[in-house]
């Protein structure tokens, strides 16, 4: 679990390429664990995304996988 008393930068407080690389690093392991197809893989990487993104300040990750 997330400890909220934890000193540490937000997305606010970090130059705007820290935040796109971060962003872009989410983005990679999100599109390479859909292409493995392994449902449990999907969540490993969205809670750890989510997580990051908590502690960072943000709103949080989810993951959709639309089949068609």
């Amino acid at each position: 679990m997330i400890d909220k008393n934890i000193p540490s930068l937000g997305f606010r407080e970090m130059h705007p390429m820290q935040v796109e690389a971060i962003v872009n690093f989410i983005n990679l392991s999100i599109n390479l664990a859909v292409m493995t197809g392994d449902e449990d893989i999907i969540q490993e990487i969205e809670d750890a995304a989510d997580d990051m993104v908590h502690i960072l300040g943000g709103n949080g990750v989810s993951i959709k996988v639309d089949v068609t």
